[in-house]
């Protein structure tokens, strides 16, 4: 169980600060617009001898598990915003709750 509140972790994914805006479309609609961290890691791997190379991305947004809607869903289309990137559009790929409150929602730009 987690020590901090909701109000808390909201600290962590403040737009103002260094988060962005989130505004989640599901089968039953869009949302109340909420604040998420995008990340955009870039990965890249290679097997040595076997000249194998293969470079790309883990987009990722990083929220509050209470601003996960109840009923989302994967292939659910996001649009976030943020100072650093501009506006994006993605696509739920996979849903990893932490058990700490927070939730890390893997994504696929559209």
């Amino acid at each position: 169980m987690a020590i901090e509140t909701d109000a808390d972790r909201l600290l962590f994914v403040d737009p103002e600060e260094f988060g962005g805006v989130a505004v989640w479309t599901t089968v039953s609609g869009a949302k109340p617009a909420v604040s998420c961290i995008y990340d955009d890691s870039f990965i890249a791997l290679a097997a040595g001898e076997l000249e194998f190379t293969q470079e790309g991305g883990r987009l990722q947004l990083t929220m509050r598990t209470s601003d996960v809607p109840a009923d989302a869903d994967l292939k659910d289309a996001i649009s976030v915003t943020s100072d650093a990137i501009g506006a994006k559009s993605v696509r739920v790929l996979e849903f990893q709750p932490d058990g700490t409150g927070m939730t890390i929602v893997r994504v696929q730009e559209v």
